[in-house]
């Protein structure tokens, strides 16, 4: 698959992607910003979930016209785990492409 084509991400990996790759970038490199806009994609979707919108990942019938009912008791607590992910995977990001500034600051304070 060629990541270059976007054909794999949502609006916000496909945008994380373009602004973090650079040709000069390493098989590793590339593997560290993938994984990134997979997990920027992921939680995209998760904070729709967490917010209400179910209906933008899922929709669930029963052939009676019956209501299931989907508890997502642990979403909040991904969000939070795949948000520390995402910040290890850009700092590291960062780290390897050399824009790390000095005085213990990541870059991503903010996140």
């Amino acid at each position: 698959m060629n990541w270059e084509d976007g054909d794999e991400y949502g609006p916000g990996g496909r945008a994380l992607y373009q602004d973090l790759h650079r040709d000069s970038d390493d098989v590793a490199t590339t593997d560290l910003i993938v994984e990134a806009c997979r997990a920027k994609d992921r939680l995209d979707r998760l904070h729709k979930v967490v917010s209400g919108d179910v209906d933008s990942w899922t929709r669930i019938f029963n052939e009676d016209g019956g209501e299931y009912v989907l508890k997502l008791d642990t979403a909040v607590s991904e969000v939070r785990q795949l948000a520390t992910t995402f910040r290890h995977l850009l700092t590291e990001i960062q780290r390897r492409q050399g824009d790390v500034s000095g005085g213990g600051e990541d870059g991503f304070a903010g996140l």
